[in-house]
């Protein structure tokens, strides 16, 4: 059971990553590359919000799972939930929870009030405002920086703390 959390895990992540990395350079970088719309950018990341919200859907509890037989093996939820910073591992376990918390309020804020604007602003295939849509593509290419941040100090801290119960 331990092995098949710790493949879903990876797989999660490296889905969950993959695409947060990819997005969010496309949409740093989407002046710079010859042939590449804004709008498209934005369609293909709408599209595929069902896989990265999926992604992180898996990612989040394995990376709990972790949490709980890593920092308090043997101790009953919710108290096995519970946060310690009396060692540097401990620290660093706790620290990354608090990041994927953090990660997960910003998916929420990310798609229910980042990304609405460009929905509205994108009807039937044409942008109906093309300054106040890059505008909000402005906040969302923001957004999506800052989580693949988020992300990448989830797995760093991962790194440093631990690996999986009882996977060799």
């Amino acid at each position: 059971m331990i092995a098949v959390l710790h493949a879903l895990n990876v797989i999660s992540g490296t889905i969950h990553g993959g695409a947060l990395l990819v997005f969010a350079l496309l949409l740093v970088f989407r002046a710079k590359i010859p042939n590449v719309r804004t709008e498209d950018v934005v369609r293909v990341y709408r599209a595929f919000g069902g896989g990265i919200g999926l992604s992180l859907g898996v990612f989040i509890p394995t990376e709990l799972y972790r949490h709980i037989v890593g920092l308090n093996a043997g101790v009953a939820l919710p108290d096995a939930l519970a946060l310690h910073w009396d060692t540097t591992n401990h620290s660093f376990l706790s620290a990354k929870m608090l990041i994927l918390f953090a990660l997960w309020v910003s998916y929420v804020h990310l798609e229910v009030w980042t990304l609405e604007p460009t929905r509205g602003l994108d009807k039937n295939g044409s942008i109906t405002d093309r300054v106040a849509y890059e505008a909000a593509v402005g906040g969302v290419s923001r957004q999506l920086s800052f989580n693949a941040i988020l992300f990448g100090s989830v797995l760093v801290l991962g790194a440093l703390t631990q690996a999986w119960p009882g996977v060799a």
